[in-house]
């Protein structure tokens, strides 16, 4: 507060002063206009103040001229010797007012006596002292090289803080090739300036661009400001990597191990970062034998071995590489790799024997061909130069014959017999190093020839035959070996027929003419026929046919199939009964009597022996018979007791099996020795010399029999070692397996096939007279040559044609085969004439059949076919020439002619022409390009052509696409079909406008009539970040009341972008709030919601604009801004605010009614009713508010004021808005009542009484005065003094003094009682009010006696000293 308080005496001009005032307020305040620039310098004359004011000069100082401003008080000052308003202190328009249109400084001027108070107004006018300003001295703009033309990219402006034509900025762009820029006009001074694309960005040309941007406001002189604008080019990946080379050529060994680097490829990419960054992988549609042979590694492009490398199965690798940097989209190189395989000498021959005659007749003549050799090596140059060798040391040789073929033909004579079959080896060998070979076993069977007759193992058998064989009986089996084979060595076997006797040969025995049985036809008996002698014939089947002879003796022997018969004793007697007279006088061991018996069987079964049958109920029989001899003869000597007729039966049996016997009854008569006849004494004795000799022949039989067994025993042994020791004899077609033929006990016949003959028994035991074997006989062989293949029927013929094909066939090898040419068009029909080829060939037709005209190929055999009849080689079946020879350029049909008769070979070669029979084929019906729509203009996409599978100008493809405005294609007309065509983009591509294409590529052959073959090319238009996410609209304006709650939404913003995926995902962000609000607002980055984040006021700013940006997720991303306007809308939320500038207080207490007191301005923040304020005051106070000026009133006196009565008031000023609710504010203005001088000082007392001892030190304090002064300050500042007077004959101020200030009264000197007992004085109090006012108080001051005096001895008496006494006492005084 300003107090200002002077001391006036003069009520009445204070009166007045009042009056004038009031009126003056009431009539209403005068106010005064000034005007003065800005940075104005100090003492800038602003205006005659006091002059405009009506006031004098003179006036000025002693009536307080004084300025009072709501601002800065120093800014302008008053001259009071001149009353000239000037500056004081620097002016800054735009700190004072920043960049309101309006800036004035209001100033009240009041002085005094009376007091007046003046509204003074200096307009602060604005000059061009603020360059505009940017908000950075440098901008980064980040901008992706791909953003179309006529883009825009929004700058902030500068600033300019003045005003006016000051403040109108025009910008300016330094000149680059870049950029112009687009200024808003006056009404869209809301929109920022924006930078245009004029000229497309290129990171790779131009990787940065500096612009300045200067902005000139319109002042005089004219001020610039300038930012430097960065602009960085973003990268996009727009760029494919570039190899070094198209086409890369590589030589590679084949057979190079797994791992052995290839290549290394390196491609380079102008873009950066991850856009630059290059892998590598095979192209997707590489065959997969490339994928299965090499691997590459994506990032290196190291190309290395990964399976076998064969040049025979691929001479040449072409490999198609793309490049794939990591940009998004992704960007593709491409080139090709041809990989040369250089041969390697890795391949052995390989031989293909064709088998003419495997089978070789023995007498076929030299230089007959016996095989077909051809030899192949898949290898090139010495590496498949392929010799041949053969076998040595054998009858055969080779000759070359055409090219790689080769005849196997006989070299020397063969002898089957001698060698049957040879195994042959030929050997093919390469001419690499180191050298490669290979072989082919062929077995060549030596064919028969009917040049060797049969033979019998022996030329005679000996057969034992039992007699009485059933008929039919298999007694023998003959067999011959023929050293020959098949029909050569079929041997029929036949009797050679004899006379038996009167019988014929063939009716004992028969041969069967296969097997070589020999049957016995009828019985044989032993005793009629004992021996058998014939002759057996062995003929063969050959022409002629060949044969020999061997000769059975077939023995028949003996069975035990006749009893013993008796013999009659003499002649006339009975057979089987002997009777004889013995005499009893016979001596023991006398023969009495002797049975005779024959046996027509011989050996063993003749063998006769003799058996005495015991009598029944005898113990002991008086006679005996002789084992062999058939005597019977006497045990013991006879006596009379003896039984005189005796009856002996003797049982003749023989050795056979089973024995036979006979039975003899001899009767024996016992006779005294005198009665004995002498007719049987004679008979006896003439007996003796048969029986003797009967005896003497059964001895020798013995003895013969033992013979002969003996032999035959030693006979076998030596028999079967030699057989045992001799090595097994083959036959024609192998070894024949020897058959043991036993005979057993009851003549069956068994077969045991073993490696060697044995001798062994059947069913029961050995026996050592009957035993018979034959010799081994081979089994019916059949006929296998194990020929792979058959091509010529073997056909006997004679010796002399066959040697003279031979000899022709080799000379003819020898001058070269001859070979005929012909052609014929792929697909001509069934029966399409191709040449005369036995006519070509010299050949007769009537010698095609026989002489077994036939066709060999090493291909398909049934292609081609010719007509017997005529010679006429003709088309058979369907000829593909590309399934024969797939694209080779030259296609034949190789064919072999072969006749017999003499043996001839040539080699015809029909060429298969090409037709026009494929149609262009593209490996897939619909291809899909996946192409972004970045692509620059001239860009080249690869197309996989299509192939024809036909050769030359059948296969000279050309290419037309379909019309569209987007493509054309890039194709050489000579190109062949294996080179890739390229689609050229003529224009740009906008996926957003058409986000598929669908072309069709046609590829036409050069065939007559043409053939096409189409395919659809379905071209998907990648999405690029081109599109910047689009607002709904660029500004929006919202309207917020202030106080908003946390969280309200402000506004939902919503941004497109017309792109997909990734790069259609559009995420917010603030850029900035201004004024500097970003903590007051938020904004999901999802949804777009700005929300309230803060407390919003009203009265701190009214508006605020927000830059939001919409950015994708692209790569890089793009981004979109819109700018929304936030109108805050006034709530009452601001009581007034009231600032109380005080003039006159403290207040005399004599002030005038209508006395300004003090100054009263109000605001409100708000606006409207919200700010509009009513002031009001305390009630019951002598004061009261005036209105003076717009917000400013006056509290005046309204009625006297009395301090002694009311001291000071607490006024509370309250000022209201007119907002509902209402608000308000007050202010405490405390008003001091100022004092004036109308009242005098007062003693409590008219009169003090003050005892003070005597004898009190000089300047003691006795007492002190107190008046008291109802005024205040120096109305109540109270002096006192003494009134003087004389007390005897002394002053007063001689023995007392009072302090002018405390009222303390001293006594300057010791007082004495004795002297002085009372001092009476008065003391004046007197303030310093002007005028002056006092009062006096009276003080009686007694002096109170001190014991300061001794007692003084008076004098006994006069004349006597003093102090001293003399007297008398008496001694009896109490």
């Amino acid at each position: 507060m300003i107090l200002v308080a002077r001391p006036d005496g003069q009520g009445a001009w204070r009166l007045l002063l009042s009056l004038l005032l009031f009126a003056f307020w009431e009539a209403g305040s005068g106010q005064l206009h000034y005007s003065v620039p800005e940075e104005a310098k100090h003492g800038t004359f602003v205006g005659h103040i006091a002059q405009d004011l009506g006031l004098e000069l003179a006036e000025l100082v002693p009536r307080l001229f004084r300025v009072a401003s709501k601002s800065r008080l120093d800014l302008l000052e008053v001259n009071l010797q001149n009353g000239i308003l000037f500056v004081n202190s620097r002016i800054d328009r735009e700190e004072l007012c920043g960049r309101s249109a309006e800036c004035s400084i209001h100033l009240e001027v009041i002085v005094d006596r009376p007091m007046q108070v003046f509204h003074v107004e200096v307009e602060v006018k604005d000059i061009n002292d603020n360059p505009p300003v940017f908000p950075a001295t440098q901008k980064n703009l980040f901008i992706s090289e791909t953003r179309a033309l006529d883009s825009h990219f929004s700058l902030e402006g500068a600033s300019d803080a003045d005003i006016g034509t000051n403040a109108l900025l025009t910008y300016r762009l330094s000149p680059n090739e870049y950029f112009s820029l687009k200024v808003p006009t006056n009404d869209e001074q809301v929109k920022p300036l924006e930078l245009v694309l004029k000229k497309p960005l290129d990171r790779e040309v131009a990787s940065e661009v500096l612009l300045v941007l200067k902005a000139t406001d319109g002042g005089k002189p004219e001020l610039t400001g300038t930012v430097e604008i960065l602009i960085t080019v973003l990268d996009v990946n727009d760029n494919a990597p570039v190899f070094d080379k198209a086409v890369y050529h590589v030589k590679l060994l084949e057979n190079a191990r797994n791992g052995t680097l290839v290549i290394r490829l390196n491609a380079s990419d102008l873009d950066e970062g991850a856009n630059s960054h290059i892998l590598y992988f095979f192209e997707t549609d590489v065959s997969p034998n490339i994928e299965a042979s090499f691997r590459i590694d994506s990032d290196s492009g190291e190309i290395k071995v990964n399976g076998k490398i064969d040049f025979e199965e691929t001479k040449l690798w072409k490999i198609q590489i793309k490049a794939i940097d990591k940009g998004n989209p992704p960007m593709f190189g491409h080139c090709t790799i041809l990989i040369e395989v250089l041969d390697i000498n890795d391949n052995a021959p390989e031989l293909v024997i064709t088998s003419l005659l495997l089978a070789v007749r023995e007498d076929a003549p030299l230089g007959t061909v016996i095989a077909l050799i051809s030899v192949t090596d898949p290898d090139s140059s010495a590496n498949g130069r392929v010799t041949c060798t053969l076998t040595p040391h054998i009858p055969f040789k080779l000759v070359s014959t055409f090219k790689n073929y080769y005849s196997l033909v006989l070299d020397s004579t063969l002898d089957r017999e001698s060698i049957s079959h040879y195994e042959l080896v030929v050997t093919a060998r390469d001419g690499g190093l180191p050298s490669l070979s290979a072989t082919a076993s062929l077995s060549v069977e030596v064919v028969d020839v009917n040049d060797n007759a049969p033979a019998f193992a022996q030329p005679e058998y000996t057969v034992f035959v039992k007699e009485n064989n059933p008929p039919g009986c298999h007694i023998f089996t003959v067999s011959a070996q023929d050293a020959d084979t098949q029909e050569n060595a079929q041997v029929s076997y036949s009797l050679v027929e004899r006379r038996v006797g009167e019988r014929a040969l063939s009716s004992y025995v028969s041969v069967h003419a296969e097997s070589g049985k020999v049957y016995a036809l009828q019985p044989l008996d032993h005793e009629e026929l004992e021996l058998l002698r014939f002759q057996v014939s062995a003929r063969d089947a050959g022409v002629p046919p060949l044969g020999s002879n061997v000769t059975l003796q077939v023995f028949v022997l003996d069975e035990n199939d006749n009893a013993p018969e008796l013999l009659a004793p003499r002649a006339g007697s009975m057979v089987g009964a002997v009777t004889e007279v013995v005499s009893r006088s016979l001596g023991p061991g006398h023969v009495v009597a002797k049975v005779r018996a024959v046996d027509a069987d011989s050996g063993y079964n003749a063998w006769l022996s003799y058996e005495l049958q015991p009598a029944a109920g005898s113990a002991r029989s008086l006679f005996r018979v002789g084992l062999y001899t058939g005597e019977i003869s006497t045990t013991r000597a006879l006596d009379e007791a003896d039984v005189p007729r005796q009856r002996l039966l003797v049982l003749v049996k023989d050795h056979g099996e089973p024995a036979l016997t006979a039975t003899a009854t001899v009767l024996v008569s016992l006779v005294e020795s005198n009665q004995v006849p002498k007719a049987s004494s004679r008979a006896s004795s003439s007996a003796v010399g048969p029986e003797a000799a009967l005896v003497d022949v059964n001895v020798y039989l013995i003895i013969a029999i033992c013979a002969v067994s003996s032999l035959l025993v030693l006979t076998l042994l030596l028999y079967t070692a030699l057989r045992c020791s001799a090595p097994p004899s083959e036959g024609a077609c192998g070894p024949g397996k020897p058959r043991l033929v036993c005979s057993s006990a009851v003549g069956s016949w068994s077969y045991s096939q073993q490696r060697r003959q044995r001798v062994c028994s059947g069913e029961g035991p050995p026996k050592a007279d009957l035993m018979a074997f034959s010799p081994s006989v081979p089994p019916s062989s059949g006929s296998g040559d194990g020929v792979q293949q058959e091509i010529f029927e073997t056909r006997r013929g004679l010796g002399a044609p066959r040697l003279l094909l031979s000899l022709l066939l080799l000379a003819f090898r020898e001058e070269g085969s001859g070979q005929i040419h012909y052609s014929v068009p792929e697909e001509a029909k069934h029966g399409t004439f191709v040449g005369r080829i036995a006519q070509d060939l010299g050949l007769e037709l009537a010698e095609l059949v026989p002489r077994l005209f036939r066709v060999a190929s090493k291909g398909r055999g049934d292609l081609l076919e010719v007509n017997l009849q005529n010679g006429i080689l003709f088309v058979n079946s369907r000829i593909d020439r590309e399934e024969l020879c797939g694209r080779s350029a030259e296609c034949s049909i190789h064919l072999e002619v072969i006749v017999d008769r003499p043996l001839q070979v040539f080699h015809v070669e029909v060429e298969v022409k090409d037709i026009n029979d494929n149609p262009p084929v593209f490996s897939l019906r619909e291809q899909k390009l996946l192409i972004y729509e970045s692509k620059q203009l001239d860009s080249r996409f690869p197309l996989e052509g299509a192939s024809d599978a036909d050769i030359e100008e059948n296969a000279l493809l050309t290419y037309r696409l379909s019309q569209n405005e987007y493509f054309s294609l890039e194709s050489s007309t000579n190109s062949k079909q294996t080179k890739r065509l390229s689609l050229i983009l003529k224009k740009s591509l906008d996926r957003e406008k058409t986000p598929e294409l669908n072309l069709v590529l046609t590829a036409t052959d050069g065939g007559k009539p043409e053939l096409t073959g189409t395919v659809q090319l379905f071209v998907h238009v990648l999405d690029v970040n081109d599109n910047d996410p689009e607002f709904d609209q660029s500004e929006y304006k919202v309207r917020l009341m202030e106080n908003a709650a946390k969280e309200t939404l402000v506004i939902k913003l919503n941004a497109t972008d017309r792109d997909e995926g990734v790069n259609g995902e559009v995420t917010y962000s603030l850029m900035s709030i201004k004024p500097n609000g970003r903590l007051l607002f938020t904004l999901d980055e999802n949804n777009g919601e700005v929300r309230v984040n803060g407390n919003l006021d009203y009265e701190e700013n009214k508006f605020y604009e927000i830059e939001v940006q919409a950015t994708d997720k692209g790569t890089p991303p793009m981004a979109g801004h819109c700018t929304v306007w936030v109108e805050i809308l006034d709530t009452n939320d601001n009581s007034p605010e009231v600032v109380v500038t005080s003039l006159s207080l403290p207040v005399r207490e004599d002030t005038q009614p209508s006395t300004v007191i003090a100054l009263i301005s109000v605001s409100d923040l708000d606006a409207g009713v919200n700010g509009q304020v009513t002031c009001s005051l305390t009630p019951n106070v002598p004061f009261k508010i005036v209105s003076t000026f717009k917000n400013y009133y006056s509290l005046v006196l309204d009625s006297a004021l009395d301090r002694e009565s009311v001291s000071s008031y607490d006024l509370v000023v309250t000022a209201r808005d007119g907002g509902s609710p209402s608000l308000w504010a007050t202010a405490s203005v405390s008003v001091e009542v100022a004092d004036v001088n109308d009242n005098a000082p007062v003693f409590p007392q008219h009169e003090y009484t003050v005892f003070v001892k005597e004898n009190n030190p000089p300047g003691c304090h006795i007492f002190t005065v107190s008046a008291q002064d109802a005024d205040t300050q120096e109305n109540a500042q109270v002096s006192y003094s003494l009134v003087e007077r004389r007390v005897g004959e002394r002053a007063l101020s001689s023995y007392v003094s009072v302090h002018a200030e405390s009222g303390k009264v001293y006594a300057l000197q010791p007082l004495d009682h004795e002297e002085l007992e009372l001092l009476q004085f008065q003391v004046s109090a007197r303030d310093a009010g002007v005028p002056p006012l006092g009062s006096n108080v009276t003080l009686q001051v007694f002096v109170l006696d001190e014991n300061d005096n001794a007692p003084a001895l008076l004098a006994p008496r006069a004349g006597s000293a003093g102090g001293a006494v003399a007297e008398l006492v008496s001694r009896c005084a109490r």
